[in-house]
Parts: C-alpha cells; sequence; structure tokens
C-alpha cells in the first residue's frame, strides 16, 4: 500500500529508476493516488524546492529517459557550490537569516515572507512591509496567533497583527492568512525609528495550542520574553519567538 512518506521520497528523488517505474505503472491504474502526489507536489512548492527536486520532477514527466549520472554528479557538485555562495536566498530562520528563532518551548510553526519569487523563509530580503504568513509543521489542527514586538526591554511595543479567534483553526493543508507585523504610527514618537515610515519589529512571536489560547496582552507577552517562558504554573500553550539581527 502506498504512503504518503513512499510518494514523498518519489518527489524528492529518493526511489531508485526501477522503483520510481513502477510508481509510476501503480500511480497510472490509481487517480486517486495519482491526486494524492499533485497535492503533495503543491505543497512543496509553496516553500520551494531545491533545484535537485526540480531536476528530478522535470525528469519525470518524460517517459523512457535515462539518467547519465556522469553528467548528473557534476551538476549536482556544481549546484552544492553554488547554493554555499548564494546560501542567504534559500536560508531557513537561524540560518545566516535576517531573524533567527531565539526562543520559546515549540518548534511546529515557521514564518513565511512574501518576496518577488514568492513566499520564502524570513531572510535578509526581508522588508517591513512585506507580507508574512505562517506554515504548519506539526500534526494536528491549532489556533494560532501572533505578535510583533517593537523595541527591546520593558519599553518595548506589542502589536498583535493575527489575533486568535474561537473558530480559527489551521492545519498543514488549510489556507494561511496573510498579514503585515509593520505599521506606521499615527502619531507620537515611534517605538523604534524617528522616521514616520513602516518600523521593522525586532521581535515576531507566534502562539499556538490545539485549544482556544488565552488573552495574550502586551504586558504578558513581555513578561513572557523576559522569563523566557518561566510562567509560574509553566505554560498551557506553545510558543516560538523569532528576533532580529541586532
Amino acid at each position: 500500500m502506498l504512503t504518503d512518506l513512499h510518494l514523498q521520497k518519489y518527489i524528492q528523488g529518493m526511489l531508485s529508476e526501477k522503483e520510481s517505474k513502477e510508481l509510476e505503472a501503480i500511480l497510472e491504474k490509481n487517480p486517486d493516488m495519482k491526486a494524492r502526489l499533485e497535492v503533495l507536489k503543491n505543497q512543496s512548492e509553496v516553500l520551494g524546492k531545491p533545484a535537485w527536486q526540480r531536476i528530478h520532477l522535470e525528469r519525470s514527466t518524460r517517459r523512457g529517459s535515462r539518467t547519465r549520472y556522469t553528467t548528473l554528479l557534476p551538476a549536482l557538485l556544481m549546484l552544492v557550490v553554488v547554493l554555499m555562495v548564494a546560501q542567504h536566498w534559500f536560508a531557513r530562520p537561524g540560518e545566516n537569516s535576517t531573524f533567527t528563532m531565539s526562543g520559546g518551548n515549540g518548534s511546529g510553526l515557521e514564518l513565511l515572507y512574501d518576496a518577488k519569487t514568492g513566499w520564502r523563509y524570513l531572510d535578509a530580503g526581508y522588508k517591513p512591509t512585506d507580507s508574512l504568513t505562517f506554515s504548519i509543521r506539526a500534526a494536528g489542527r491549532f489556533h494560532v496567533a501572533v505578535a510583533a514586538v517593537y523595541g527591546r526591554g520593558p519599553d518595548a511595543e506589542v502589536v498583535m497583527t493575527w489575533p486568535d479567534a474561537p473558530d480559527r483553526l489551521y492545519d498543514e493543508k488549510s489556507a494561511k492568512p496573510v498579514f503585515i507585523p509593520a505599521y506606521k504610527p499615527a502619531g507620537g514618537e515611534p517605538p523604534v525609528s524617528a522616521s514616520a515610515g513602516p518600523v521593522a519589529p525586532t521581535q515576531i512571536v507566534v502562539f499556538y495550542d490545539d485549544a482556544p489560547l488565552p488573552e495574550l496582552s502586551g504586558e504578558r507577552i513581555l513578561d513572557l520574553l523576559s522569563s523566557h517562558g518561566n510562567e509560574r504554573g509553566g505554560l498551557d500553550f506553545q510558543y516560538q519567538v523569532f528576533s532580529a539581527g541586532r
């Protein structure tokens, strides 16, 4: 019986040529599994695929083609060099990016921004005017809230950019919201910069749980950041902190 793991290995080029042909023959006779394969391909395209995956998918559309390993191996080595030189284009949070995941008790969500080339992990190309969304990497359905923090320390300002709601649940496949954490202050002094333009947050905090989230006031969020989650009685929800490089 075919599983999602088997299909993912096929998409990622981890099956042998014989196994790939056998799988393709099965898919031709099973429209449901073929449709499931397309869903998995589309999900991988949301975050972008490494070039070696694109090579495999293009190759699989050509029946009877044979891989010339003497040509493919040097191409892969060249690709590795290119990726190392341009690593910041593909970096996930924590890997040479503007924002790094700096704290929290969870790891099931990722933040992405709407770059000119499509949705990408937060990297050096992120601007405060770029739209953000999140991607769920854990099994289950979750309530999600996102807060942007401007400034540092007890005087920082917290803006809830995506609040939780009792009827909003997200999983790996559901459509995700689009929002912008940076804002243009209406009056008074901006929290970070003296300019009136969009201000980039210093931290973005993502909260999630399978039950509705509690009230997350700005004061509580700042206390959570300063105590690193060491609240009395512990936390009933999970959170992740993404901090901008200084």
